[in-house]
């Protein structure tokens, strides 16, 4: 994971680019969609690591240019966003805040959900989280990003049991499952399966998987035509 020095530019920048200085940093940021994204992005997920959000909204622009390093840190000292160190995964991750809350407030951006405020076992699951954001991420990049997150479909649509996202194509829902290895039992994943066959509301499984595919698993995915089972790169 390339995160980002406390007190530097980021590993491989050149060294002849210049910092913004102080007095351009403290003076009030104009904000742009792509920083309303990207608040929308860390507000729906909890948080998002630095590399994603240079994936994500930066892609465009090479890394020595520093252009997302020169922003997030501008968003940061200005109250839109918040660095946390995670203890866990070794690296910062970064929040919405109150005041970017409030901007996603006035354009109706807010998913209709509250302000995640960190606690002490945000991390947790961070592992998962980061990789379900990067899943995220690669359907962004093919032009898919009609999203609803599983935050999303618990807090404000007060749903019980529900997938890790949902994507819309079309008008056709698709359940996504992220699997962070297998860790559970052929007769769970065949429970999960039968539950999804016969869900109301989604058209399509899809079922991403971080590991090695068990023969099992296979066999069980394909009495079924209507799931899909996939592997991409989710690394961070």
């Amino acid at each position: 994971m390339d995160e980002v020095p406390e007190n530097g530019k980021p590993e491989g920048a050149d060294p002849d680019d210049e910092f913004e200085p102080v007095w351009k940093i403290l003076e009030p940021v104009e904000l742009t969609d792509r920083d309303i994204g990207l608040f929308r992005f860390c507000h729906e997920h909890r948080f998002l690591a630095y590399r994603q959000i240079r994936e994500a909204f930066w892609r465009d622009r090479s890394v020595p240019a520093n252009a997302c390093y020169r922003r997030v840190e501008r968003l940061i000292n200005s109250g839109y966003l918040k660095k946390v160190y995670s203890g866990r995964k070794g690296m910062n991750v970064y929040f919405a805040t109150e005041k970017s809350l409030a901007i996603l407030k006035e354009r109706g951006l807010d998913s209709d959900i509250p302000l995640y405020e960190p606690t002490p076992y945000f991390d947790r699951s961070i592992d998962h989280d980061l990789k379900l954001v990067s899943v995220r991420i690669l359907f962004r990049g093919l032009g898919l990003d009609s999203w609803t997150s599983e935050r999303i479909l618990r807090e404000r649509d007060h749903l019980v049991s529900v997938p890790d996202g949902v994507l819309n194509v079309r008008g056709k829902r698709i359940a996504i499952e992220l699997e962070n290895h297998l860790t559970k039992s052929m007769e769970r994943y065949q429970a999960m399966f039968d539950e999804y066959g016969d869900h109301p509301t989604y058209l399509v499984l899809f079922l991403i998987i971080d590991g090695d595919t068990k023969d099992w698993l296979v066999r069980v995915l394909e009495y079924k035509r209507e799931y899909r089972n996939s592997k991409v790169d989710v690394s961070l």
